[in-house]
């Protein structure tokens, strides 16, 4: 797809979105549509090595979530991409439904179950290193929030992927400044993050998330 496709894809989702959330009553709306255009990137872009006829298919690029409560823009794309039924895309928030508020991997698509934050680069790292061991070729991605990389477990895993030099590896700070509780500012933290993320041995780069000329 071309930009202005892309776009077009972006808003039919945050759509779905925003219809899927008042029909349950639930739903995270900010943390969902922060990363919206970065999904529809991967999925619609060429950016993501992936077949949705072969969820499983053993050499495909790997999309891990932490924030997985932004689950309904991904939900969206399953079902648009032919992964899920319409019949089980209307079972989100629904008691006995198989589509939570959090990703499992019974979802076809799905690589990493989601709900305690904090872990997903050191998941992700762990299958680019086991890539490289088995000599194959796809790459790992992780979408990080920003409230979560105050944990000390994704510094372990940046420092680990800087160590073991895992260039098949791809972390993404959804840099949305919310949380559960707080707005997050640019101290601490987040002052001279690109400074920090190099001393580890990775490339640092800062985009405008919901440009797709600039996340392509």
């Amino acid at each position: 797809m071309d930009v202005r496709a892309l776009e077009d894809k972006a808003r039919w989702v945050r759509q779905m979105v925003l219809e899927a959330t008042a029909s349950a009553g639930r739903g995270h709306l900010g943390g969902t549509y922060s990363c919206t255009d970065l999904f529809v990137a991967m999925y619609y872009g060429g950016l993501l090595n992936f077949d949705p006829a072969i969820p499983l298919w053993p050499d495909r690029d790997r999309l891990l979530i932490g924030k997985g409560h932004a689950c309904l823009a991904l939900y969206a794309i399953f079902l648009d991409l032919g992964m899920i039924s319409k019949e089980r895309y209307d079972e989100y928030g629904k008691d006995g439904g198989s589509l939570g508020a959090q990703l499992d991997v019974s979802i076809p698509g799905v690589e990493y179950n989601t709900g305690s934050l904090g872990h997903v680069l050191g998941v992700a790292a762990g299958m680019s290193l086991a890539a490289k061991l088995d000599a194959r070729t796809f790459r790992a991605y992780a979408l990080v929030g920003d409230a979560e990389i105050y944990e000390g477990s994704i510094w372990e895993a940046i420092i680990f992927a800087g160590e073991h030099g895992l260039d098949n590896l791809v972390g993404i700070i959804d840099r949305n400044r919310l949380s559960v509780t707080d707005v997050l500012n640019d101290e601490g933290l987040f002052k001279n993050l690109g400074a920090k993320v190099r001393a580890f041995d990775w490339d640092y780069y800062e985009i405008d998330g919901h440009s797709f000329s600039e996340i392509l």
